[in-house]
């Protein structure tokens, strides 16, 4: 009874912010109607938009908030990924492995924006611990729209510490299926694809239980190059952006 009720609230807040994003979206096309009477006029159609539209889609504009048109993968040893709608909303997350789990438990960034849900993320305990443990952060990012993704890149590079040795990438939508078929996060399916052009003989069992500076001391690499052709420094942060890779050891 208690799950129903939870689920009924969470749907509620949903909705809301299915109506918050449509007035958002109002706003954005009228320009917020300049003139003191077309902001009258505006303030009074607002409700009523959004309402119409609500009930006109009605469960369909439910299914499109919880439609997942972007994955966040975030891999140290904790291996999950935050699904994103298109309001790039945070409306789910899956974890990899019994550390990505326990991470995820204690975690209440649903509905989240994914900068907020970021911010909460790396300060958690557990996260907090792996990377002061000289643990290595991988954020990769993979979606439909390639300019979503770049912005969504480029938004995480602000959220990291710029001391904390991290390698954030862009991937193609299509390895989220051949990742989640592997029962890898994108971010470890990306490495271990990495790992395999240096061993061939390497198989998903074999990387399941790496941490990601373990896979990128077995691939030989030390660090992330954006083909933007701004490099990073040593730590795999810097200012290019766009689809990442490994960097090989001089």
């Amino acid at each position: 009874m208690n799950n129903k009720i939870k689920e009924t609230f969470d749907n509620i807040h949903a909705e809301e912010e299915l109506k918050e994003q449509t007035q958002k979206y109002i706003a954005e096309k009228t320009r917020n109607y300049t003139t003191p009477q077309k902001k009258s006029a505006y303030k009074m159609i607002i409700p009523a938009v959004a309402c119409f539209l609500f009930l006109l889609f009605g469960f369909s504009g439910y299914r499109l908030y919880f439609t997942q048109t972007s994955v966040i993968s975030i891999d140290i040893n904790p291996s999950f990924e935050l699904n994103l709608n298109r309001f790039n909303r945070v409306i789910s997350i899956d974890y990899y492995n019994d550390d990505g789990r326990k991470v995820t438990n204690d975690l209440h960034i649903q509905f989240m924006d994914y900068r907020n849900a970021l911010d909460e993320i790396l300060k958690t305990e557990s996260i907090v611990s792996y990377l002061n443990q000289d643990e290595m952060l991988s954020i990769s990012v993979a979606g439909n729209n390639d300019q979503e993704n770049k912005e969504i890149l480029e938004n995480i590079e602000t959220c990291i510490p710029k001391h904390q040795d991290h390698c954030c990438d862009m991937g193609n939508y299509d390895d989220v299926s051949e990742a989640h078929d592997a029962g890898l996060s994108v971010g470890k399916y990306r490495a271990f694809l990495e790992l395999q052009k240096v061993n061939p003989d390497t198989t998903v069992e074999d990387v399941k239980g790496l941490t990601m500076r373990q896979i990128r001391e077995m691939t030989g690499y030390s660090s992330c190059e954006f083909h933007s052709g701004n490099k990073g420094n040593g730590h795999g942060h810097g200012e290019g952006h766009g689809h990442g890779k490994w960097q090989e050891n001089d």
